[in-house]
């Protein structure tokens, strides 16, 4: 064992065993990590769910086969890849506040030395009398109160609006939403779900198959049709909840109102503008040249919002143009510099209202692109650390805004929804 292959101190251990391919002197037949870390139990939380395991069945039901490994029962969890073997034992040690993980590499699954090196392999973890905190199912889910938050001559408003049963998730970021009247359509984790929307609550209706996974952006257009694309899947468009048309060979597409064309993007400002007719659509070339990497695009009745890294390394900030692609306006912070990361805007009677998901603020500007206000995600929905999604405006003018948060006990996170309006 070299060196460097040995880290110890008091909430973390480290080491690497190895068994050397003869016939490569850089690569290994074994290989085999060993994690001890005393931290909170998220992680340990996540690699269940990301290896399979079910947390109730694990928690409650005590339905899962341990192997003993190290004086420590553990978990196993295996899969293949490209012709290599990946073994994981792993288990979280209440008591001691630690979680361990093993994790072994190799050609061959049933390679006896692995038994081997385990055999000489124990855990001394001192029961500290550490008590984790709450499952999903015993925590408390997040709710707020409505708040009122003055932004210069105008007072904007904020109401959650709950979700018939609470929706938790372990992806932040992609989640987007789409208002159709009175019927909410949503892309939670890559999947297109219906929820019905009585003014008061959000009830999930049905989902609705789409032909791939991993979906990540929504546009309504004001027939009701549903587009959607990301995730490098093709554009779909739906309507009345079954996929109408499919059109290939385009990025990430952010479709206007009229549903007649969009925008197709990826992270350049060397983009598409994708006219649709029918099943079938054509291109040609638009380029945002004060923008380089695009983040995310939003097309409203008047206005192409590209939210991106500034093509001149000022920052983050909005660029707006018309639909022939001519610039309009700048849309930065207080001090004319960057943004953390808008992933929604729109134009409203008073100028335009985005969401920054990095800063975690609302953000306000008059019609000729000055800042009016920078609200904070706390004073205006109550919330801590959120990442704003996306949102969409409603029939009357207000927004609905989709959010992640993980909840004060620290037992999940959630999605959660707002309502904006005074702007």
């Amino acid at each position: 064992m070299d060196e460097e292959d040995l880290t110890k101190d008091e909430d973390y251990s480290y080491t690497c065993l190895k068994v050397p391919d003869p016939e490569d002197e850089d690569g290994y037949l074994v290989y085999l990590e060993i994690e001890a870390s005393v931290e909170s139990p998220s992680s340990f939380r996540d690699a269940l769910t990301n290896r399979g395991f079910d947390h109730y069945k694990y928690a409650e039901e005590n339905a899962y086969d341990f192997t003993k490994v190290g004086g420590i029962d553990c978990l196993k969890y295996e899969r293949e890849s490209y012709s290599e073997f990946d073994i994981n034992y792993f288990n979280r040690i209440e008591g001691a506040g630690a979680t361990v993980d093993i994790d072994i590499s190799t050609v061959d699954a049933k390679d006896a030395r692995i038994d081997e090196l385990l055999k000489g392999l124990t855990f001394t973890l001192k029961d500290t009398g550490n008590e984790d905190g709450p499952w999903e199912w015993e925590g408390t889910p997040f709710s707020a109160e409505a708040h009122s938050v003055p932004a210069g001559s105008f007072t904007i408003d904020s109401q959650w609006i709950p979700f018939g049963e609470y929706i938790s998730t372990n992806e932040t970021f992609d989640h987007a939403v789409a208002v159709v009247d009175d019927t909410v359509y949503m892309l939670i984790a890559g999947a297109l779900k219906e929820f019905s929307f009585d003014g008061k609550t959000l009830t999930l209706a049905k989902d609705i198959e789409l032909p791939d996974e991993d979906y990540d952006t929504i546009t309504a257009d004001d027939d009701g049709n549903l587009w959607i694309s990301g995730g490098m899947n093709d554009l779909v468009k739906v309507t009345d909840g079954s996929v109408s048309a499919t059109f290939e060979e385009l990025d990430t597409v952010t479709v206007h109102p009229s549903g007649k064309w969009g925008i197709s993007y990826f992270t350049s400002a060397e983009c598409q503008k994708v006219t649709f007719d029918g099943t079938s659509a054509t291109t040609t070339p638009v380029t945002f040249a004060e923008a380089d990497t695009i983040m995310h695009m939003c097309i409203d009745e008047n206005y192409i919002y590209v939210c991106a890294s500034a093509a001149d390394e000022s920052g983050h900030k909005v660029f707006v143009y018309d639909a022939d692609g001519t610039l309009k306006y700048t849309l930065c912070d207080a001090e004319g510099e960057g943004l953390g990361s808008i992933t929604f805007i729109t134009s409203t009677e008073n100028g335009f209202i985005g969401f920054d998901g990095n800063m975690r603020t609302v953000n306000l500007w008059d019609s000729d692109g000055k800042v009016i206000a920078e609200i904070e995600d706390s004073e205006l929905f109550e919330t801590s650390y959120p990442w704003f999604c996306y949102s969409d405006m409603m029939s009357d003018g207000s927004i609905l805004t989709l959010m992640t948060e993980e909840r004060a006990d620290e037992s999940a996170t959630e999605i959660i929804a707002f309502i904006v309006k005074g702007f």
